[in-house]
């Protein structure tokens, strides 16, 4: 019953952050926060599919943030999948 469950959080975490290993895309954009968004929101709307914590860390690296707290209406750039709309929805 335990590795069932260790079985599940693992899938589960690697569902939600994304495919460990997938590259960041390098084509950026920049979006303007939004209420309530967070640095791995970001991340998931605009680079799906990446390893959602390197995505946070290139967002961090390439805005020189120092922590994760974002004020709305502030102007990040961030990288952006091919494929992904202007906006990102």
């Amino acid at each position: 019953m335990a590795l069932l469950v260790a079985g599940v959080v693992t899938g589960l975490g690697l569902f939600l952050t994304g495919v460990p290993g997938a590259a960041v895309p390098e084509q950026t954009t920049t979006v303007s926060v939004s209420e309530g968004e967070t640095l791995a929101d970001l991340a998931a709307r605009f680079a799906p599919g990446s390893d959602t914590g390197a995505v946070v860390d290139k967002i961090k690296e390439l805005n020189s943030l120092e922590d994760a707290v974002l004020v709305p209406g502030l102007p990040l750039t961030v990288p952006v999948a091919t494929g992904v709309a202007e906006g990102g929805r």
